[in-house]
């Protein structure tokens, strides 16, 4: 796992980065929109090589790899 701030994470090759849920995370969009983010993360397909964190789709992660 990478030990960078999420919200500038020099891993991720991603132009989409401010879509991807480590990017949520560190702004605490988990914390205010906890319906909008289970939705994000219930029946995870994915999980990032990067950080960890599991996901439904691709996008949301910075670097996915299928379960």
């Amino acid at each position: 796992m990478s030990t960078e701030h999420p919200k500038d994470n020099s891993n991720c090759k991603s132009d989409e980065h401010t879509q991807h849920l480590c990017y949520f995370v560190s702004y605490g969009y988990h914390e205010d929109n906890p319906e909008d983010y289970q939705g994000l993360v219930e029946d995870p397909r994915f999980e990032c090589y990067i950080c960890g964190r599991t996901a439904h789709n691709a996008e949301s992660l910075c670097d996915p790899r299928g379960l």
